[in-house]
């Protein structure tokens, strides 16, 4: 394989969750330990896999923002909060 683009191309669904599994184990079926640059390459891996082949409510990552009628998302609290700097 040549790139990240032939892997995901490869990949059947079983394969797919079997990385997700390591991903979120840190080793593989084996017991072999996944390394930070395999970890990276497996969640380029999954996103785009996701993306191509899933339906969107059921890709990794996917936040459910519901929206009003009026079309305008819920508010959704802040989960990382930010300090407001006043810039003069």
């Amino acid at each position: 394989m040549n790139s990240i683009d032939d892997l995901v191309f490869s990949l059947t669904p079983e394969m797919a969750d079997d990385l997700k599994r390591a991903i979120e184990l840190g080793k593989f079926p084996d017991g072999r330990v996944v390394s930070d640059q395999q970890r990276e390459l497996m969640l380029e891996a999954t996103i785009i896999y996701d993306s191509l082949k899933l339906p969107e409510q059921e890709r990794t990552g996917f936040i459910n923002r519901k929206k009003t009628a009026s079309g305008i998302p819920d508010s959704v609290p802040e989960i990382i909060p930010f300090k407001d700097i006043d810039h003069d």
